[in-house]
């Protein structure tokens, strides 16, 4: 039986409907529990982190370099990061 790989994938929400990409970068790649997330606020590069301990329901962990439009997304990032 082969071992599910965990692979980077792209999520797209709507910030003031605007659509916003989010790149969804594993750290681990045999399990869900931390993730880089790679995006752009006012056309500036912002990289922030999302964790669970148990795989399911990921927060954002350092809170001070999320954007505050992004940190209302936490739960739908979460989610994404569930079904990818």
């Amino acid at each position: 039986m082969a071992i599910p790989v965990i692979k980077k994938f792209t999520f797209t929400a709507q910030v003031d409907e605007t659509d916003v990409n989010f790149e969804m970068h594993p750290v681990n790649i045999r399990e869900k529990q931390l993730y880089q997330v790679y995006t752009q606020y006012n056309n500036t590069p912002v990289r922030f982190h999302m964790q669970a301990a148990d795989g399911l329901n990921f927060k954002i962990t350092d809170r001070n370099t999320c954007p505050p439009a992004y940190i209302a997304l936490e739960q739908q990032l979460s989610d994404a990061i569930g079904v990818n």
